[in-house]
């Protein structure tokens, strides 16, 4: 979902918002007093980051590169 960036008017806040793009319209009729701040997007996950993993999940990643013989998979 995307996360949108908003200016307060009244106060100068600037503040983000997670909505679907079909909402976006009626966010910004219902709230006339923020205008949308056009920048560049953000970006939630970069690949290669230390991302943690249980055991569990390592365990299922195995069975499966075992199973059908997927060598394409990560080994967290």
């Amino acid at each position: 979902m995307p996360t949108y960036t908003f200016r307060d008017n009244n106060t100068g806040e600037e503040y983000d918002e997670a909505m679907m793009i079909s909402e976006l319209d009626s966010y910004m009729n219902n709230n006339p007093h923020v205008s949308q701040v056009i920048g560049a997007p953000k970006l939630l996950h970069e690949r290669g980051t230390n991302l943690k993993v249980d055991d569990g999940f390592r365990e299922v990643t195995s069975k499966i590169k075992d199973t059908y013989k997927i060598n394409a998979i990560k080994d967290y």
